[in-house]
């Protein structure tokens, strides 16, 4: 059996792990007049709904998936979160709360006219101005909960993780600010020394900024251009296996032979794009 083959289903769910930068930084404006977190936030409710809406069958929503949203620097320094831990159904029954949003739907006469949606709402922005970005220790917690899901479902899909940062690991030491990057290289490489029937974890990352130019799916370093946020994350990222290459083709992502599932200075719809490809899981049904 080829490692990655395995599709979610009830019989055998995939552990889908949102790994969110929630520092200080994360306040700053991204888009319009949403926050980095903000639109983080809204972005993660709409693909967790999107996944309840593609799993439910009648009134039943299937669990196919246990999600968990962990969050590093949201409740101030180098703290790490489990926000929110369950299966697809428990979301699906249980958000955080309604929000009633605005969105544009065609008129059919080829205008678009505005429609009141209702969005539930799983994840709340955070951005205190005294988080940090605990990147290392954020991944070595989510090795835990990986070996722990491990021991208890052996041969469902390998895990995959989505970290969504806006700025490089920084733990608080000014003096020396290197050290939390080689930590964090150091845990995502334990990470993904992680050994499941299915292959190992999958850690995808994207940088989100305002500025700056995409780099998208990267084969190798010189395409980086010395920056040194890309180098990192693309250091820590997994090479993108063929399941989701068919993922991200239909989302109209140029993922190429030997890609690495990293994009820097990601824009607003280039990152719903990534959080829906990271959340393909292998199956058929991409929205």
């Amino acid at each position: 059996m080829s490692y990655y083959s395995k599709q979610w289903s009830s019989a055998t769910p995939g552990y889908l792990i949102f790994l969110v930068d929630q520092s200080g930084s994360m306040g700053e404006i991204y888009t319009g007049d949403e926050t980095n977190a903000g639109f983080t936030a809204k972005a993660i409710n709409r693909v967790i709904q999107n996944l309840v809406i593609t799993n439910t069958a009648g009134e039943k929503t299937k669990d196919r998936v246990f999600i968990s949203l962990i969050g590093y620097g949201g409740k101030g320094g180098n703290s790490i979160d489990d926000i929110r831990s369950d299966y697809l159904s428990k979301f699906a029954d249980q958000p955080l709360r309604i929000e009633k949003v605005t969105k544009k739907v065609s008129d059919g006469a080829g205008g678009l006219i505005d429609i009141q949606d209702e969005l539930p709402i799983f994840l709340e922005p955070l951005s205190p101005k005294d988080g940090l970005t605990p990147m290392a220790s954020a991944i070595e917690f989510v090795q835990q909960l990986i070996q722990g899901w491990i021991q208890k479902k052996p041969d469902n899909p390998a895990p995959v993780i989505i970290n969504i940062t806006d700025g490089m690991p920084y733990n608080g030491n000014q003096l020396k600010p290197e050290e939390e990057r080689d930590n964090t290289i150091k845990a995502a490489n334990d990470l993904l020394n992680v050994s499941t029937n299915d292959g190992p974890p999958l850690l995808f990352s994207v940088h989100i900024s305002a500025t700056g130019n995409e780099i998208t799916f990267p084969e190798g370093e010189s395409e980086l251009k010395g920056n040194e946020m890309a180098e990192l994350l693309f250091k820590i990222s997994s090479k993108v296996p063929d399941a989701y290459k068919v993922a991200a083709s239909k989302l109209q992502l140029n993922v190429k032979q030997n890609s690495k599932g990293f994009i820097a200075n990601a824009d607003p719809v280039t990152l719903i794009k990534f959080i829906n490809f990271g959340s393909s899981g292998g199956m058929q049904d991409i929205k």
